[in-house]
């Protein structure tokens, strides 16, 4: 039997609803296998959309999916049921079946079928007239809603805290208190991200049901229509909307209050730098809480997966380590973890001292240990030589992009030759130049005796504080993923602890030859 796939589409989108069990894309289906039989065809696959065939920014992947596997042969035909459920951009896209021989197009309701040569003009009146009719409503539709804006109606779904009243209007909603704190708290000076933290404690829920994030609080503080003005969309943002004489519209019911002015410009200044957070921590305070523990910022959540853009960082939670989802109040880390923190730091000292004391002398990550040691106990030296190895690197890819420009036909003819010689010896005498500069200041192999000998490094660890220790560990660590307990109680142990090494910079893994691994770095 010949194929045919159905294309459905309701413009007018159901959320919350999939799109197999909307009404009217059920009937749709019933009337295309309908057609089918009668016609001796087998319905090959069935296309379903609820979105606009009109509006230049829908992407429509179902419709384009049907229209390719009809031109390609995968489908004998294409049904629809009417033309306005097919296109409404006009003629252009059922002439490029038209033009395609053997191509069949079926509109049911319309009567109209592209294996008839005399219902060819009708197909093409109609995909216009389908593509006017959607114009001057889309116009309508703009004049409707602009005048209504005009009057202060609302015109949306009611943004988290309101809610709309019959003629169109804001008032309070249940959760206005919520918007009332978060204006409040901003307003005193507290973080998006405290405040969020706040109210997921005490059991709020934001619009979506999750908990509250410091972005979603962020959206309601710059929202100009909690003081119960009329907003506007412009490049992603809520502004306020003025009217034809340039004035802002009210937007809320009589009688109600939004948040005051003075609230509102309080936070904004803080937000824009103009105005100081009270109960701001001193400068004491803010040097002892850099960072907390040595291995703040290397521990990873294994929970969250390996992915580095994806996973999720484990940070401190009382006196442990605990994934940083869990400690925001989201519950979307498949397997949060927990380790006590001085145990953690315990352990992972001890793994760091046990790897560079018994690793190899050209293990990749002792290789990355010196040129930290460099950079850490040497650090103007260590800047200077970073300088001029950028200073090398520039001038050996000006060389580059002289060669790559001459083999594009850059430099033609007698005088482009002579051109293309001059400038590549000067920028060759540019690249020596900057090779002696990075020669003289370059550091020699650092010692790093201090830090492969148990000992003295075991001395120099205790007579650190917790900031150079941090330091210390990042030397030869990439990052950390602490793995979940065995069991409750269980005694924490280096199995806990999956540890990424650190490679130096620029290392490639070994190649192997003859099916036999090279000399290994790791």
């Amino acid at each position: 039997m010949r194929s045919v796939d159905l294309l459905l589409r309701k413009s007018q989108v159901v959320r919350g609803t999939a799109a197999q069990d909307i009404l009217s894309l059920k009937a749709q289906e019933t009337k295309g296998r309908a057609w089918a039989k009668r016609n001796r065809y087998e319905v090959r696959r069935i296309y379903r959309e609820n979105l606009s065939a009109y509006k230049l920014t829908v992407k429509r992947p179902d419709f384009d999916a049907a229209v390719h596997a009809l031109l390609e042969g995968e489908s004998d035909c294409l049904w629809a049921y009417d033309s306005s459920r097919y296109s409404r951009k006009g003629a252009g896209d059922v002439l490029k079946i038209l033009d395609s021989p053997g191509k069949r197009l079926v509109f049911d309701i319309n009567g109209l079928d592209t294996e008839r040569p005399e219902d060819r003009r009708r197909i093409i009146e109609d995909a216009e007239r389908d593509r006017e009719y959607s114009r001057v409503l889309s116009q309508k539709v703009k004049d409707t809603k602009a005048q209504q804006r005009e009057e202060g109606k609302w015109l949306a779904g009611a943004p988290y805290g309101l809610k709309v009243t019959k003629k169109r209007k804001l008032k309070h909603g249940k959760f206005w208190p919520v918007i009332e704190r978060i204006h409040y708290e901003a307003a005193e000076g507290a973080s998006n991200r405290k405040i969020a933290l706040g109210l997921t404690a005490d059991g709020y829920r934001s619009t979506r049901g999750g908990p509250f994030r410091s972005n979603t609080v962020g959206k309601i503080l710059r929202n100009p229509v909690y003081l119960g003005w009329q907003v506007v969309m412009v490049k992603r943002q809520h502004q306020i909307y003025l009217n034809a004489k340039g004035k802002p519209v009210r937007v809320f019911a009589k009688g109600v209050e939004g948040i005051p002015q003075a609230i509102f410009d309080k936070h904004r200044r803080i937000a824009a730098g103009f105005e100081r957070r009270k109960n701001l921590p001193t400068v004491e305070e803010q040097s002892k809480s850099v960072e907390r523990s040595p291995a703040s910022g290397l521990m990873w959540c294994d929970g969250g997966g390996r992915d580095p853009k994806k996973g999720h960082l484990a940070t401190i939670h009382g006196g442990s380590f605990r994934c940083g989802r869990l400690n925001l109040g989201l519950d979307d880390c498949p397997g949060p973890v927990t380790g006590m923190r001085a145990s953690v730091v315990r352990v992972l000292s001890e793994e760091w001292g046990r790897k560079l004391s018994t690793a190899d002398k050209l293990d990749p990550t002792l290789l990355a240990v010196g040129e930290g040691w460099v950079e850490l106990s040497q650090p103007e030296e260590s800047k200077k030589e970073a300088d001029a190895r950028g200073q090398l690197k520039l001038a050996e890819e000006v060389v580059a992009r002289i060669d790559r420009l001459e083999a594009a036909g850059a430099f033609p003819g007698r005088d482009g030759e002579a051109t293309y010689v001059r400038q590549r010896r000067a920028a060759v005498e540019d690249v020596e130049n900057a090779r002696k500069d990075w020669e003289a200041v370059a550091q020699p192999m650092a010692d790093i005796s201090v830090l492969t000998d148990p000992v003295r490094a075991k001395k120099l660890w205790e007579s650190s504080d917790d900031t150079y220790r941090g330091q210390l560990l990042r030397l030869a660590i990439e990052r950390v993923y602490l793995k979940k307990a065995p069991y409750s109680g269980a005694r924490f142990t280096a199995d806990r602890l999956d540890i990424v090494w650190k490679k130096p910079r620029g290392w490639k893994p070994p190649k192997e030859e003859d099916g036999q691994p090279g000399a290994s770095g790791s």
